[in-house]
């Protein structure tokens, strides 16, 4: 298959997953060998999940995304309208809910743990935004239903 032009798109998904990638690194370190100058464990964790478990899930979802980036990379990756169009809807409402949860929980949800919890607000923004990147990517070389 013949690659198409997406490298803006791939750099971002890079960027993204290597954000990612940075905030499961820096709550291992937190975990095992903690340092003073990052945030603490409880900075990165509101303990909806077990810890272990959320690793795992972390750790699939960094898989994913290596998937899809080396998929792209490889010019494997065929885009299509209607995986888009869920992308752009999945994604949007994925980081509209987080942005809602980062600014509730800096105003009037602050003494909800769960909303009070800024860094993994964040990083869920960051993971809607690697969807939407996507999503975009789908949308903007799916092939034309006119044909050109």
């Amino acid at each position: 298959m013949k690659p198409w032009p997406a490298a803006t798109h791939l750099a971002l998904l890079i960027a993204l997953a290597a954000a990612f990638l940075f905030r499961v690194v820096v709550q291992l370190v937190q975990v095992w060998w903690p340092v003073g100058f990052l945030p603490s464990f409880e900075s990165w964790h509101t303990a909806t999940l077990p810890y272990p478990l959320l690793v795992v899930g972390q750790l699939t979802v960094l898989m994913a995304q290596a998937w899809v980036i080396v998929s792209i990379a490889k010019g494997g990756h065929l885009p299509r309208r209607r995986v888009g169009q869920w992308l752009l809807a999945l994604g949007s409402l994925y980081f509209g809910f987080m942005a809602f949860r980062l600014i509730a929980g800096l105003t009037f949800f602050q003494h909800i743990p769960w909303f009070h919890a800024a860094l993994p607000a964040i990083f869920h923004m960051v993971l809607a935004s690697f969807l939407l990147v996507l999503a975009d990517l789908h949308l903007r070389f799916c092939p034309r239903a006119d044909g050109s």
